[in-house]
């Protein structure tokens, strides 16, 4: 039987203001950011370092794999430890390792200085969530949420037009050490605003085998996916990857049920607004910001675009999301949350489709703008529903959980994109996944 929470620890005893969303959003904007303005620096990134194809490979699936497999982590430590600590630590964290990466002298301190960051943006990515629904009730709940998922959303798709800017100007080493002024901001404003009275904690074991499970199933699945066209899908060394993958997430499921206090509580998925919500993250990460990677790869090697031209393709995406997001978050208590998020995936799917078939920028652009609105609505959708749990005491869990398969939806997505032969291929296999995920949404989170 788990205690109530005191009345007296739900909430901050004052409103706390805008300054805890300021730090919440700069941290989300920094960590998404990172995951896409790499793309456009690899080419020099390779030269200077004289890395190969599979050091550049592992500068991307470094970062995203290491926060894919310990957002969960992260979450439940947040819960114990405390969520305001553990933001801040991550901060600080990942600003040591921005200022690392960016003086890497050679490719193996870069991609191990890319997994710390990985961790570390998981221990400030999995309070985020938890941290909003902390501080915000009602309305300005809903506005926050919307604010995170417009910042989350803009700096996926800027990423490249940072990149190209930074690229093309003092070079691929600031991609990173940009991170390090805005970090220590960042720190400040979270010191001085995130507030310190949380919901009342109980002491409990550290679920050790749970993460190192997990990181097994996700390294060796992205490792089939990235590897299986080149190695052969039916060939001993995929299948036995394949395998690994499939077995290390049998005994993670069987540890996190027999465990007291698990990693992850998998009560949550009785809810099946909570798995739906699951369902859609990785469907909007799956089907459009993982095909980004191969849009961008296009530009520069199909139509011969600068880096930094190449970034200014995607505003089209960019100024949607930052245009819907803040109202999606200020209407969302006033419409059915399922219905926004299934509606969302299949303008999603039209938007996908209207890409199909284009030979320049232009042809683009309209699918652009339309996949813009529906990731305006449905990320700060998603989020808000994330952690719309009855028990407080575990919403860095369902935050984690939520972060961990936005990980995985990007990781899963930039691998299966990878064994696409062609472009019209893959337009249609991103809107086959943003309709499905339209379907199962509507399925679960009907009324």
């Amino acid at each position: 039987m788990i205690d109530p929470i005191p009345t007296a620890t739900r909430r901050p005893l004052s409103p706390p203001g805008w300054w805890p969303l300021a730090a919440i959003v700069a941290a989300v904007f920094m960590l998404m950011l990172d995951a896409t303005v790499v793309t456009v620096a690899l080419a020099r990134m390779r030269d200077d370092l004289h890395a190969g194809l599979g050091d550049l490979q592992w500068v991307m699936n470094g970062y995203t794999l290491a926060m894919a497999a310990f957002q969960l982590t992260a979450g439940s430590l947040a819960d114990r430890w405390g969520r305001r600590r553990s933001f801040l630590t991550g901060v600080a964290l990942f600003t040591a390792a921005s200022l690392a990466c960016g003086l890497a002298p050679n490719a193996a301190v870069l991609i191990t200085m890319r997994v710390v960051q990985g961790l570390a943006g998981a221990l400030m990515f999995a309070t985020t969530l938890a941290l909003i629904a902390q501080c915000y009730t009602g309305r300005r709940r809903g506005l926050a949420f919307g604010v995170r998922g417009m910042a989350a959303g803009s700096a996926v798709v800027l990423g490249p037009v940072v990149g190209g800017a930074l690229v093309s100007g003092p070079g691929w080493r600031w991609i990173f050490l940009v991170n390090v002024p805005a970090g220590a901001l960042t720190l400040a404003i979270g010191a001085a605003a995130l507030p310190r009275h949380e919901p009342a904690r109980t002491p409990r074991r550290i679920d050790a085998l749970g993460p190192f499970l997990l990181a097994v199933a996700l390294t060796a699945l992205v490792f089939t996916l990235l590897r299986g066209e080149d190695q052969g899908w039916g060939s001993a060394r995929t299948l036995t990857t394949s395998v690994a993958a499939l077995v290390a997430l049998l005994l993670f499921t069987a540890v996190e049920h027999r465990r007291r206090d698990p990693m992850l509580d998998l009560s949550l998925f009785r809810d099946r607004v909570f798995t739906g919500t699951q369902v859609g993250s990785f469907t909007v990460q799956a089907s459009i910001f993982a095909m980004l990677v191969y849009v961008s790869l296009w530009f520069q090697d199909g139509l011969h675009y600068t880096a930094l031209k190449t970034g200014l393709c995607f505003l089209p995406l960019v100024v949607p999301i930052l245009l819907a997001g803040p109202l999606a978050g200020a209407i969302m208590d006033r419409l059915p949350k399922g219905l926004l998020v299934s509606a969302s995936l299949a303008v999603l799917a039209a938007a996908i489709v209207l890409m199909r078939g284009s030979t320049a920028w232009t042809d683009l652009a309209p699918g652009m703008l339309l996949a813009g609105l529906a990731c305006g609505v449905a990320l700060p959708t998603l989020g808000a529903l994330a952690v719309d749990i009855p028990d407080e005491r575990h919403l860095g869990m369902a935050s984690g959980v939520n972060n961990t398969v936005l990980q995985i939806g990007f990781a899963v997505g930039i691998a299966a994109y990878g064994a696409v032969a062609s472009q019209d291929t893959l337009f249609l296999i991103g809107a086959a996944s943003a309709l499905t995920g339209a379907a199962i949404t509507a399925l679960l989170m009907r009324s």
